[in-house]
């Protein structure tokens, strides 16, 4: 692998985040979600692929369920662990059934993962990140068949390709490219710009010294 300053405003047009609170066990499966926030185009996606209706703040999804959403669009996910998934524009999201996986099979999505949870996977139809307490946003482009998997934090990030022929352990401000199933670069980012310019953190007062404390457990 190699190093190499990648370009920074294509970290800007991503967008999603999971972010898990308080107390659950090491392995909880993730049973149930609730959309906490939405902005314009969101569609809520049932497990049989039927359905298809425009999503709802306070909607329930259940495993198997999935969303799409739109161009600048954005929903925050719940889960029944505490944990918060961000879902950025024109993706396409699911949570699997009796895992702590998620599917992004269009898009972006950033995950914030307090300690304790239990290792929690995201898969795109190319490569696949295992996180443990862990900060990471993943984006998935159908039509070139890229994944890419930014670390936002120093706590055990492994991507590996769809084979698991090929994997990689990443530390905060480093993000992996798969193209077709193959790594094609380990790759250097700022992390502060990152926090500075992109959607997916924006509201989340990450960065900021002195804050007022959060009612969100998760955020904290």
């Amino acid at each position: 692998m190699f190093y190499k300053s990648f370009p920074l405003f294509v970290i800007s047009l991503w967008g999603v985040i999971v972010l898990l609170p308080n107390k659950v066990s090491a392995i909880t499966p993730l049973t149930r979600a609730e959309i906490q926030n939405l902005r314009n185009i969101v569609q809520l996606i049932p497990k049989d692929r039927q359905n298809k209706r425009p999503a709802h703040k306070s909607d329930a999804m259940t495993p198997g369920d999935g969303l799409s959403t739109g161009r600048a669009s954005l929903a925050d996910l719940r889960f029944n662990d505490g944990s918060l998934a961000r879902v950025g524009e024109q993706a396409i999201f699911q949570f699997l059934p009796k895992t702590r996986s998620f599917r992004l099979s269009n898009g972006t999505a950033l995950l914030l993962i307090p300690p304790g949870r239990g290792q929690t996977r995201i898969q795109t139809p190319s490569a696949a990140a295992a996180i443990r307490g862990s900060a990471l946003f993943v984006r998935y482009d159908k039509q070139t068949d890229t994944t890419i998997v930014g670390a936002l934090t120093n706590s055990g990030i492994e991507v590996s390709n769809k084979e698991a022929s090929q994997t990689q352990m990443l530390q905060a401000g480093q993000m992996m490219v798969i193209v077709k199933g193959e790594f094609k670069g380990l790759y250097d980012f700022d992390l502060r710009n990152f926090y500075e310019t992109s959607d997916m953190v924006r509201g989340l007062d990450l960065t900021r010294q002195n804050l007022t404390p959060t009612a969100d457990p998760a955020i904290r």
